[in-house]
């Protein structure tokens, strides 16, 4: 007996699926609603809200976009009537020496004899009167007080001091 219950209310249950049914229950109807009506309008790019993008951009999936509006197109400049070339100002003058005085050796009992040692960062001198040092600098000469060098390039005299001796 207990299956011929199942059995019949597995079949009820069958039945009652497949049944089709044309009545839509009360909280059916609240549910649905008709479809929009489709517009036979077609669609151009003059509708989109892209119009005035180029066609190209447009088509573009990936090209840059942003919420900003393009900036202005800069304004057309007059043509300007054309000057004269400027020449550069000549220059200043020479550069400040780079040589930095060192030491001196007096060669002599009477020091008639003196080596004068420079330096220019790592590189040691050993100036001698007519001498070119690093191609820009000529000894012009040298005494107890001062060496005095012609930067090539502007040809202007420059002079290095030379402290007193220490005795």
């Amino acid at each position: 007996m207990r299956w011929a219950v199942l059995l019949s209310v597995a079949a009820i249950t069958a039945i009652a699926s497949f049944y089709p049914t044309n009545e839509l229950t009360v909280s059916q109807k609240t549910r649905y609603r008709a479809p929009k009506p489709v517009s036979t309008t077609p669609i151009t790019t003059a509708t989109l809200p892209m119009a005035d993008v180029p066609e190209s951009e447009a088509l573009d999936p990936f090209a840059p976009r942003g919420w900003q509006p393009p900036p202005p197109p800069e304004p057309v400049k007059a043509p300007t009537v054309a000057q004269a070339p400027v020449a550069p100002p000549p220059p200043a003058g020479p550069p400040p020496l780079p040589f930095k005085f060192m030491g001196r050796l007096d060669d002599g009992a009477d020091g008639a004899q003196q080596l004068i040692y420079l330096s220019k960062g790592e590189q040691t001198y050993i100036p001698q009167v007519g001498e070119t040092l690093d191609s820009t600098y000529k000894v012009v000469s040298i005494n107890a007080e001062r060496i005095e060098f012609e930067h090539l390039p502007t040809g202007e005299k420059q002079t290095l001091p030379i402290p007193a001796p220490d005795k």
